[in-house]
């Protein structure tokens, strides 16, 4: 009896890590298009029979094309390690846990829309707005997914204790202080957005990380 109720909890716990693996794939899958989609809205100039002084305007005109496309991809590829090291904490999934990650997908898929947006009208505070508006939103559905398997420690591998989502739980303020500051600072200026965005982001993510690893030992 005791060898096929081994047997039992040993085929649910490969079917668990089976589901959990193909929603890391799923969500790996969604992140690697979003991120290369961001690429399309730098776009290739339309321009005949162009001399060389023309194609560097032309080039230099995209600028915030460039900065969109940047800052994009820098954020997604800093919400996918992340995603990547809360999923190695982790031996299962649950419904509720499937659930906050697919909302999470739902707004990484959408990210090169806004980045299309602060482009083309990165001078326009509704434009800036939108693009930092949707930064904050991710930032809050990230921190919804770690809350989860924060509330979840069955979910956990075994030799994860609960006490290391902490740290993790912590930094997730990182992505919507930065949305915040960045909001704040577009309406003042669409240039005091941008150095938010390029400058003042790595700083926060130093400061609140040091204070996470602080908190969480």
């Amino acid at each position: 009896v005791d060898m096929s109720s081994a047997g039992v909890d040993h085929r649910r716990a490969h079917r668990a890590r089976v589901q959990l693996e193909r929603m890391t794939f799923f969500s790996d899958a969604i992140f690697a298009i979003a991120m290369t989609l961001l690429v399309v809205e730098v776009k290739l100039p339309a321009l005949h029979h162009a001399t060389g002084p023309e194609l560097g305007q032309a080039l230099w005109a995209l600028l915030p094309n460039y900065v969109g496309f940047l800052v994009s991809f820098l954020v997604l590829g800093r919400f996918w390690i992340i995603h990547h090291d809360v999923m190695g904490l982790l031996r299962a999934a649950s419904p509720r846990l499937v659930m906050a990650n697919l909302l999470l997908l739902l707004g990484v898929a959408f990210m090169p829309f806004p980045t299309a947006i602060i482009s083309e009208y990165v001078n326009l505070r509704v434009g800036i707005g939108f693009y930092t508006g949707w930064l904050i939103l991710l930032g809050l559905l990230n921190r919804h997914l770690i809350r989860v398997i924060a509330r979840s420690p069955e979910l956990l591998d075994d030799d994860i204790g609960a006490h290391e989502i902490t740290p993790l739980l912590h930094r997730s303020w990182i992505p919507v202080m930065i949305g915040v500051c960045a909001f704040a600072a577009g309406m003042v200026t669409w240039v005091a957005a941008l150095v938010v965005l390029v400058v003042v982001s790595p700083i926060i993510s130093i400061v609140v990380g040091r204070w996470a690893a602080r908190a969480g030992g």
